[in-house]
């Protein structure tokens, strides 16, 4: 036998149809191939177990085995083997199971020719190598892809027990200074405390994206009643923001209660809102809240008039580790990570984020959440006080 004969086991319990196979092929000299006949899975695995062989031609229907459990059978004993299934004229639908369940090809016997047996065993060995590296190259990747996460995870952790203490200590001499506010010793203990603040946002970002991109995020869903919602997260930006920036509040008095994860959506738009200001010199930053007339959903815009973003970047801010601004002299610090968490956590709340933006003008970003109330109700109030309660926008501004 030479090096290049193709050794291919075939499984059949039908006298006539091996002998039709070893016909086929014995009119062939295309190919160099030795073909092996049992009739039973059992003396199969048995060759299988004592032999190599190239290609396993399967027939589905066997004495001791039926249907696709023979394919599976087939694959424990020989998982590197390609495996090519026999089915008769009316069994494409179990043919393209076997398939799905691994067998790299399926020949009809009515339509069998030399030609196509040939070629379906050739392809068979080379779909097979293909997939096999494929794979392979699929768990490294998935290593890969661990180390990486694995590596982020352990380090920011590791980080962040020093910088914590750190900070502490950061504050213990800010509050022994305070008695002389102007002294070098108590700005220098300030910048140690804000840079660490920093520090901490980034290594926590970094978490949180480990977390995403491991499936370890769950979305916690309650029954949120935007209107304190919003009243809670105003109060997270108080008067002294930042100076020459007014930062204003616009939404109806009363707003629908919705089916969502809070604590993400609020840093969803904490993100967003904290961008606006950062990147706002002058101006306002606007947070409006509106219900859709369709009330399937709720949106929240945020209106900024600062530095906006050109339209080549504008398509890519949503990811991972990107910043509008990338020059070495950027004005503003930051890891590009917080505008693609708030991205993924929109999408697990089944929203989105668009935005439009103009350099020079400001940019306008917009978070869609789907409002998943139950269908009997736990809204705060009455259909006609709701509607009379929405002619009223509240509206304020933290100035400066």
């Amino acid at each position: 036998m030479s090096d290049a004969t193709t050794r291919v086991l075939l499984i059949e319990d039908n006298p006539d149809d091996a002998c039709f196979l070893l016909e086929a092929l014995s009119e062939t000299r295309e190919e160099q191939i030795e073909l092996v006949h049992v009739v039973q899975l059992d003396d199969a695995a048995k060759r299988l177990r004592e032999e190599t062989f190239q290609v396993i031609l399967l027939d589905l229907s066997l004495p001791d085995s039926q249907g696709i459990e023979t394919v599976l059978r087939v694959q424990d004993q020989a998982p590197s083997v390609p495996i090519i299934v026999l089915t008769g004229l009316d069994d494409d639908n179990i043919a393209l199971q076997a398939v799905r369940a691994g067998a790299q090809d399926y020949l009809v016997k009515g339509d069998i020719d030399a030609r196509i047996l040939v070629r379906s065993i050739r392809y068979a060995s080379e779909r097979k190598q293909a997939y096999e590296e494929m794979a392979h190259l699929a768990a490294d990747l998935t290593r890969a892809n661990k180390v990486k996460d694995d590596f982020l995870s352990v380090m920011s952790h590791e980080l962040r027990t020093p910088l914590i203490a750190i900070m502490g200590y950061a504050r213990l001499l800010e509050a022994d200074f305070s008695g002389g506010a102007t002294s070098e010793h108590a700005k220098a203990a300030c910048v140690i405390r804000q840079k660490s603040d920093e520090l901490l946002g980034m290594i926590r970002r970094i978490l949180e994206v480990v977390k995403i991109e491991s499936g370890q995020v769950m979305v916690v869903p309650d029954i949120v009643d935007l209107t304190e919602f919003m009243k809670d997260l105003s109060k997270s930006y108080p008067v002294a923001v930042k100076k020459n920036v007014a930062v204003e509040w616009e939404y109806p008095a009363q707003l629908p209660k919705v089916v969502t994860d809070a604590t993400k959506l609020n840093q969803i738009l904490q993100t967003i809102i904290d961008n606006a200001i950062k990147f706002t010199h002058e101006g306002h930053v606007t947070i409006s809240v509106r219900e859709v007339s369709d009330k399937t959903s709720v949106e929240f815009t945020v209106r900024d008039t600062g530095m906006g973003i050109s339209r080549d970047v504008l398509p890519l801010i949503f990811d991972k580790f990107h910043q509008a601004d990338s020059s070495e002299k950027r004005d503003h610090e930051g890891m590009g990570l917080g505008l693609y968490i708030a991205k993924k956590f929109a999408e697990m709340l089944h929203g989105n984020i668009t935005v439009e933006s103009h350099l020079g003008t400001g940019s306008e970003f917009t978070v869609t959440i789907f409002n998943r109330l139950p269908a009997n109700g736990d809204a705060p109030h009455s259909k006609d006080q709701r509607q009379t309660n929405s002619n009223t926008t509240r509206k304020w501004s933290n100035a400066q």
